[in-house]
Parts: structure tokens; sequence; C-alpha cells
């Protein structure tokens, strides 16, 4: 499967160097909606590969492909690697091949959450080559394919920042040295948070805060952003969407919120 894998991996790196232009893609994020169970031991080059259905909120993002050769669509879960071989958008289903590239096959719950993309934007190993990050390694966002950029081994996620031109930790990635990405805007809507470290300016009043792609906002996951206000802003945020009590975006000052998966609200550490 490791060989299988590198040439769908190949394929897609020739195509993207065919182009006449770079552009990053984001994968596409979905949950479980039936439980999936550990099955037998995963293909390993000498048994049959472990086939199954799965259930899914949403097929956007996936590829049929026919055959495990040309595998177009993973769906990754828990660490758990399962190649699409076709789906069905009616019934909202997947056949799937267990434990792809090397990835265990383990249980999963209804409702957890699954990263859709193609076999290329789930790697082996850390963006810096290493088994912990230890250093920011240099990235151009342009020339990055996919984002987030995933071990699909241990699960951590990395992105790639255009304020630092470095790889900085993703979503419920704890690794260190935590990293500033892109500046976002404020709206009087709901915005997306670039990274988990992020600027926000402008004046105007924050509904809510969307669940970015990579962020477990399930029932299952958790975790938190810190946003630091632009020395200009005197944006506020509001209780009228998916945060729990309405506050200032001070200058200067930061505020961390925290996904609450009881109330699926963002929870503020100051409101001024």
């Amino acid at each position: 499967m490791k060989i299988l894998k590198r040439i769908a991996q190949l394929m897609f790196l020739l195509a993207i160097c065919a182009g006449v232009s770079h552009a990053q893609t984001a994968l596409t994020q979905t949950t479980l909606t039936a439980a999936v169970g550990a099955g037998p031991t995963p293909f390993s080059g000498t048994t049959t590969g472990y086939t199954t259905t799965v259930s899914l909120a949403s097929t956007t993002g996936l590829i049929n492909s026919g055959v495990p050769l040309y595998i177009q669509s993973i769906i990754y879960v828990d660490n758990e690697e399962m190649a699409v071989i076709s789906f069905s958008s009616t019934t909202l289903t997947a056949v799937v091949q267990r434990g792809y590239g090397s990835t265990t096959v383990q249980p999963h719950v209804s409702g957890t959450m699954a990263l859709i993309g193609p076999p290329g934007a789930f790697n082996m190993q850390d963006p810096t080559g290493q088994s912990t990050m230890t250093q920011p390694g240099a990235c151009v966002a342009a020339n990055t394919a996919f984002t987030p950029y995933v071990n699909a081994l241990t699960g951590k996620q990395f992105l790639c920042s255009t304020v630092t031109n470095t790889w900085v930790p993703g979503w419920n990635n704890t690794s260190s040295p935590v990293g500033a990405t892109a500046s976002v805007a404020s709206a009087a809507s709901a915005i997306t948070p670039s990274g988990p470290f992020f600027t926000v300016t402008g004046a105007a009043a924050v509904t809510g805060f969307n669940i970015p792609v990579g962020f477990n906002g399930t029932a299952f996951g958790g975790g938190c952003f810190v946003v630091r206000a632009d020395p200009a802003s005197t944006a506020t945020w509001t209780a009228a969407g998916n945060i729990s009590i309405a506050g200032t975006f001070t200058a200067n000052k930061m505020f961390t919120f925290c996904w609450d998966a009881v109330t699926s609200k963002w929870v503020p550490s100051a409101v001024a």
C-alpha cells in the first residue's frame, strides 16, 4: 500500500507542477453519522484489503475512483486513512478501504470529525521532516498544495504562516513554537480564524467565529485560539451567534476563545 500511495501522491504532484500557477486547496471537513468498527488487520500488501461502508454528514470533496490503484479521495478520521473506492451523494455513504497508507484501523464513534482530500494531502511526517517540530521550517503558502498540512501518523496539523513564512502548529497541535497566521478583518457577521494565533483588525461587531477546517468543533472535540487586537482596532464581539458573552477587542490586548462542546459556543478569557 505504501507504493500505491506514493504513486497517487506523485500523480497529484505532477498535476500541480504542470499548472500555470500555484494555488492552495483547503481540505474538506465533515463528520461521521454512524459508528465505524475496528475491523480486521489493515491491508499489508499480502492479504486482502479490508473494505467497509461509512456514513457521512456530507460527501462534498469526494471523488469516485473505482480502482484502488487510482485512489483519488481519502477520508481521514482519528489518525486512520480510509481510501474511497466509491460513494453515493444520495445515501451519503462511502465504500472505503481501511488502514490506507500504513495507518492503523481503529473504531470511530458517530459524530467524529473527518477530513477529506486527495492522497497527496496526507503526509507521513511533519513538514520539517522531523518526528517532532522543534524549529520552524520555511514555507511559501502559494507553493503549499493543501491546507492544513496533516501528519497522518500522529494527527498533527500545521499551517504555512503568511506572516512569518514558516510552518506553525495548526489546530489541535500543541507543538511549539507557536506562530502568527494571517490577520483577519472584523465583520458584522461570523469570521473565520486563520489559525490558533492571529490578529483581528477593523471596527465591526463580530457575531461569531466559523469553525475553521481542521478544528474539531464536534461533541468530542475542543480547543482554543488566541486573538491579538490590532493597535488601531475598535472591533467588538456580540453574543448574537456562537460566542457565549459579548466583549471588546481592546487594542494591543490578547484574548483566548475556547470551544465549549456542550453549548457549541466560544468562551472568551475576558470581555475587554
